[in-house]
């Protein structure tokens, strides 16, 4: 049963390391539970000076100014932090993770979890050996509905899922990728599937509970100049003889970005979509009947329970619910919904995928003695 989320004496310290557009959202839910005296920001690291100004400019004025570094050493030093937010470029994700799970911090870390599978790994291990929480910023898992919509296709109303598929067409023009030099390479940003997409891979293998055998897949670069791909499309097996099929490009529009999903069920179809920041979703059965109102407005109900109609506003933002989905797992001892293992399993699915493209060939699932250095080339052979 779902009841409102009691108030402690103690509130959780807060870093957050990384002040870049990853952080605008993490800011605005750390506030969220700041103004209910849940956590406290205690600290800000970021290299860039001005990124720190501005993260401190959102703050609302009646909240205490944190400690500010370019180094995440001397916060750890200075204060103890019980909860670290990692919001930078993926590559610094590993060695940032390591030095909060040593000074026994829990840890939200944007996606992808990491570009390695191996430091996937081994951030997952220490976590445990720790007994620390890890949270993964997989945000689609925290929209208000879809934990709803998981728990309808797992009762078996539907029947079994058959197959899945997805398409993120989520357009940037070359001036995203002229950026920074590493954006649009494939050792620290992965290209249109790992980056743009991987948040979709992510919750279509979760709502499936996929466990995929192997992958093929077509990667190519059209229309940017980039490293990695532009525009990946691949299929994986599932056990239990399903497909899913993924599309991820930035081929298109940048003015009209979309995601969408489908779903196959024995008896019943759920689908969803999200264009211009509006989602649709349809979860409806063979028999005419459509679920969608009903398990949205548990949704919505669930959420003021827990956090009070305060929360009605913010029903937009997942990283609140990311947020309190942290704070409970801590309270009680218990896995955050997008945890260490949902990152390193996307990680993986889209590794497969980038070895199937680059081998042109049917690989098996996991992924062995491949990483992205593997894809150096790709497109200049």
């Amino acid at each position: 049963m779902i009841s409102r989320r009691k108030k402690t004496d103690k509130r959780l310290n807060i870093a957050l390391i990384g002040c870049g557009r990853a952080s605008v959202d993490h800011l605005k839910a750390i506030h969220f539970f700041e103004k209910r005296r849940f956590v406290e920001l205690k600290a800000i690291v970021d290299k860039n000076k001005q990124a720190i100004e501005s993260a401190l400019a959102s703050r609302p004025a009646q909240f205490k100014r944190p400690l500010v570094s370019d180094n995440i050493d001397e916060i750890l030093e200075k204060t103890p932090i019980d909860l670290t937010v990692i919001a930078t470029p993926p590559t610094f994700h590993f060695p940032l993770a390591m030095k909060a799970l040593d000074a026994h911090s829990h840890l939200i870390v944007e996606k992808p979890l990491t570009l390695d599978m191996g430091e996937a790994e081994e951030m997952i291990a220490l976590t445990q050996e720790r007994k620390r929480k890890l949270a993964v910023g997989m945000k689609y898992r925290y929209i208000p509905g879809v934990c709803e919509i998981k728990d309808f296709i797992d009762s078996g109303a539907f029947g079994d899922v058959l197959y899945g598929s997805t398409a993120v067409r989520w357009g940037h023009d070359q001036a995203y990728y002229d950026q920074a030099p590493w954006f649009g390479t494939w050792e620290r940003d992965g290209g249109a599937l790992m980056n743009q997409s991987i948040h979709a891979v992510d919750l279509m293998a979760w709502l499936m509970n996929a466990e995929p055998l192997t992958a093929t897949a077509v990667l190519l670069r059209q229309c940017h100049e980039m490293e990695a791909a532009d525009l990946a499309v691949g299929t994986l097996t599932l056990r239990g003889n399903r497909l899913l099929h993924i599309e991820g490009t930035t081929n298109t529009n940048p003015e009209e970005k979309s995601a969408s999903f489908f779903l196959r069920c024995e008896r019943g179809t759920v689908s969803a979509s999200l264009a211009g920041g509006m989602p649709k979703i349809s979860v409806i059965g063979d028999d005419g009947k459509k679920h969608e109102k009903r398990l949205l407005l548990d949704a919505v109900k669930n959420r003021i329970k827990r956090e009070g109609f305060g929360v009605i506003g913010k029903l937009g933002n997942p990283y609140i619910f990311l947020y309190g989905d942290m704070l409970d797992a801590i309270d009680r001892n218990c896995t955050p919904i997008a945890n260490g293992e949902a990152g390193r399993d996307a990680l993986a699915i889209v590794l497969s995928l980038f070895q199937a493209g680059r081998e042109g060939r049917t690989v098996s699932y996991p992924p062995v003695d491949f990483t992205l250095c593997d894809m150096h080339g790709l497109f200049d052979e």
